[in-house]
C-alpha cells in the first residue's frame, strides 16, 4: 500500500524534525556553556547517583582534613610549649647543680638565683597555660577550665586539685580515674566506629586529642635517695620542683649564701630534713622530671608526625577522588565543541531543506 503525501503532513513530520534539531542543538550548547555533562538527575541517573556518592564521601574527607589541620595546629603549639620549657630548664641544670654545694664558690648568689627558680616555677606555668583559640591546650577534655594555677597556701593546682598529692589519698584517686581516662576523639579519617557487641567506641578507630598537662608537667611524689642513703619523697611536678627549690634558695643566707642550719623541710612523707638534703633531693627529682618531659615531648612529637602524614594521605584522597568527580560530571572540551559543530551544522542544513520544501507546491513535488 502506498503511502499518500499531504503538503500538512510533510508539513508536520519537517516540523518535528526541525524541533528536534533545535533541543540537540540547544542541549549540547549548554553543555558547551556549563562544562557539565548533566544538570538534572533525569538527564543522567547512573552518573548523577555515582557523582552523589562521591562527592558525600569528597565532603567527609574535606571535614577530616579540616579536623586533621586544627589538631596539627594545636600540637605544634604543645610542642612548642614542652620544647621551651624542656630548654629552659635543661640549660639552667648546670647553675642549679653548682649552688648545691655547701661550699660552692659562687654560694652567695643563692637568693639571686631561688627568686629566679620561682619566676621560672611561674613562667613554666604561663607556658603550660598557653591557649590554641578559645581553648587551653593542656586542659585535657576540659578546654575551657585554666591548667594550673596557685592554690591558697602555695600549692600547685592542676584544675583545682593539688598536683603534690599522695598515693592513695582522694586527689591521686581523681587524677589517675578521671585525668588519665579523658579523651576527646575526632574524626581523622580511620573509621569511626562503634563495637557491635557493646556499643563502645572504638578507640583505634579515631585520633585522642586530649592532652593532660598533669602527665606532662607531672603529679604525685617520687622517692630520691641521697649520697648517704636517705630517701627524700619531692613533687613529681616540674612546677612544684622549681617552686620548692627556689624557696630553699632563698632562705640561704644572703651573705655566705649557707643553708639555715635552724630550718628543716619536710618531704611527701612527713620526714624532717636539711636546707641542703632537701635541695639535693629536689634537683635530683627535676632531673628525673626533665626526662620524663623529653620522653612525653618525643612522644607528642611522634603523634603530631602521624597527624602530618595523615592529613597528606587524607589530602591526597581528596585530590583522587575531585579527579573521580571531574571525570563524571565534566564534558570533554574537544568531544563537546565537535558534537556542538555537528549539531549546529544539522540544524542548518534542516532549516535550507525547510526553505525548499516550503516553495514548493504539492502538484510540483508529485511531478
Amino acid at each position: 500500500m502506498v503511502q499518500r503525501i499531504t503538503t500538512n503532513g510533510m508539513m508536520t513530520k519537517y516540523k518535528t524534525n526541525l524541533m528536534k534539531s533545535y533541543n540537540n542543538l540547544a542541549k549540547v550548547s549548554e553543555k558547551v556553556t556549563t562544562e557539565r555533562n548533566f544538570n538534572s538527575y533525569a538527564e543522567s541517573p547512573t552518573k548523577a547517583a555515582q557523582a552523589f556518592q562521591l562527592r558525600r564521601n569528597r565532603w567527609n574527607v574535606e571535614n577530616q582534613i579540616a579536623n586533621s589541620k586544627q589538631v596539627r595546629h594545636k600540637f605544634q603549639q604543645a610542642w612548642d610549649c614542652l620544647e621551651d620549657t624542656y630548654q629552659d630548664i635543661g640549660v639552667k641544670l648546670g647553675d642549679y647543680s653548682a649552688l648545691i654545694g655547701f661550699n660552692a664558690a659562687n654560694a652567695p648568689g643563692r637568693n639571686a638565683l631561688g627568686e629566679v627558680m620561682k619566676g621560672a616555677a611561674e613562667s613554666v606555668m604561663q607556658t603550660m597555660n598557653a591557649q590554641y583559640g578559645e581553648n587551653f591546650i593542656f586542659s585535657g577534655a576540659d578546654g575551657a577550665t585554666v591548667p594550673f594555677s596557685w592554690g591558697q597556701n602555695g600549692e600547685v593546682l592542676y584544675r583545682g586539685h593539688p598536683v603534690d598529692c599522695k598515693a592513695g589519698g582522694a586527689d591521686d584517686a581523681w587524677f589517675e580515674n578521671s585525668i588519665e581516662n579523658e579523651k576527646t576523639f575526632v574524626d581523622l579519617g580511620m573509621g569511626m566506629q562503634e563495637d557491635p557487641n557493646d556499643g563502645k567506641f572504638i578507640e583505634a578507630s579515631g585520633f585522642d586529642t586530649a592532652l593532660n598537662g598533669a602527665e606532662y608537667a607531672g603529679y604525685g611524689y617520687q622517692e630520691v635517695e641521697l649520697n648517704d642513703g636517705k630517701t627524700v619523697s619531692v613533687p613529681n611536678n616540674i612546677i612544684s620542683l622549681l617552686n620548692q627549690m627556689g624557696q630553699i634558695f632563698c632562705d640561704c643566707d644572703p651573705n655566705t649564701g649557707a643553708y639555715d642550719p635552724n630550718k628543716t623541710y619536710t618531704d611527701g612523707n612527713g620526714n624532717q630534713f636539711t636546707g641542703q638534703q632537701m635541695a639535693e633531693a629536689l634537683e635530683t627529682g627535676l632531673k628525673n622530671t626533665l626526662n620524663e618531659i623529653h620522653a612525653n615531648y618525643v612522644e607528642l612529637d611522634t603523634r603530631a608526625t602521624f597527624v602530618n602524614t595523615n592529613q597528606e594521605r587524607l589530602e591526597s584522597l581528596d585530590d583522587s577522588m575531585n579527579e573521580q568527580i571531574v571525570s563524571i560530571e565534566d564534558i570533554d572540551p574537544a568531544e563537546a565543541i565537535t558534537a556542538l559543530m555537528w549539531a549546529q551544522y544539522s540544524y542548518n542544513a534542516a532549516l535550507r531543506i525547510g526553505t525548499n520544501i516550503l516553495s514548493q507546491s504539492l502538484i510540483d513535488y508529485m511531478n
